[in-house]
């Protein structure tokens, strides 16, 4: 089944980014945009189901830590 919810939703007001309704958008935008490389979709952590891109972090860059770490939910 298709997702056919819109594109994204709006913008957050603290991250101040698109927010995505689901990973599945995020990737599908982010594979639209494939030229700027080493970006990546993640939660936000404010919005519960919404996703956001962004570049990545230095420390995953680097390797010093792996996406995961940086990415998890915050409790």
């Amino acid at each position: 089944m298709a997702d056919q919810r819109p594109d994204y939703v709006g913008y957050c007001d603290e991250h101040g980014k698109r927010l995505y309704p689901s990973r599945k958008q995020a990737r599908k935008k982010l594979r639209e945009h494939r030229s700027d490389k080493g970006m990546r979709e993640y939660p936000c952590d404010l919005v519960e189901g919404h996703w956001h891109l962004g570049h990545l972090p230095l420390a995953v860059v680097e390797g010093r830590k792996t996406a995961r770490q940086v990415y998890r939910r915050r409790a």
